[in-house]
């Protein structure tokens, strides 16, 4: 099933699809997707091939990454189960990514900070 969203196009293999539809997400992968046209030049409609980017061991997991995009979308509803120490997208390295953009000592807040830089100076 192909999805339109605005001027994306997504995969959605959840009804049906061939073999690759069974390809995990890794952050250190060792597939990656290419786009084939054979039978049209339709850019919004590619096949999808996936190349080794290294030599896989028989019995190794095969994956690819699947975008910062898609992890904007759905780490709202599940988060990365790779187990690489390099992973980008596991509650953790969500956990750590947060606490890294929240300055030392303060919670994040929705409200907009309206503290003045500098304090008034009393009257003489």
């Amino acid at each position: 099933m192909l999805l339109d969203v605005g001027d994306v196009y997504c995969i959605d293999a959840r009804f049906y699809g061939n073999i690759s539809r069974f390809i995990n997400h890794l952050c250190e992968p060792n597939l990656f997707p290419v786009r084939v046209f054979t039978t049209h030049q339709d850019l919004r409609f590619p096949h999808i091939a996936f190349f080794a980017g290294k030599n896989i061991i028989a019995g190794e997991e095969l994956g690819f990454d699947y975008g910062d995009h898609f992890w904007d979308i759905k780490g709202k509803f599940f988060s990365c189960q790779c187990c690489s120490p390099k992973c980008r997208h596991s509650a953790a390295a969500l956990a750590q990514r947060q606490a890294d953009s929240t300055p030392e000592g303060r919670q994040p807040s929705a409200l907009p900070d309206t503290s003045s830089s500098t304090t008034p100076s009393s009257p003489s």
